[in-house]
């Protein structure tokens, strides 16, 4: 397998992996194994799939708005102030605003689209369940 395949793999695996894990941990909150009815236990799979799918599709959304330099003041404030109070961490000259931009603007963007698979993946899961949900009720 290309390491260009392992790539994609990992980086599919690991937000899956991370929305199974906000999946068990809905479904241990809402006590699930306890549910006594099909109809709790549709309810409470519809809720376990809904919340990590909103939750990783409006992360790529904030990963797209840091691609866009939203957070570029942010972070230049809290690294100077970082660096400000912190003696000995400014010893050199501190960086202009500007050139910390282009700095930051070289590196590349971090790409978010199977951020918004997944995301999607686990919102068209929590669909069908809510379609089920209905359907019994």
């Amino acid at each position: 397998m290309s390491s260009k395949w392992k790539g994609i793999l990992l980086k599919y695996g690991i937000t899956a992996l991370v929305g199974a894990l906000m999946v068990a941990f809905v479904m241990n909150s809402y006590g699930f194994s306890e549910a006594e009815t099909l109809l709790d236990k549709v309810l409470i799979l519809a809720n376990a799939f809904t919340v990590p799918g909103v939750c990783i599709f409006m992360f790529g959304f904030l990963v797209l708005a840091a691609n866009d330099g939203f957070f570029d003041g942010i972070s230049y404030a809290a690294s100077y102030a970082i660096k400000s109070l912190i003696p000995g961490a400014a010893a050199g000259k501190q960086e202009k605003y500007a050139d910390y931009v282009e700095r930051k603007r070289g590196k590349g963007k971090t790409k978010a689209g199977f951020i918004f698979i997944v995301g999607l993946f686990y919102l068209v899961i929590a669909i069908g369940f809510t379609v089920a949900f209905y359907q019994i009720r």
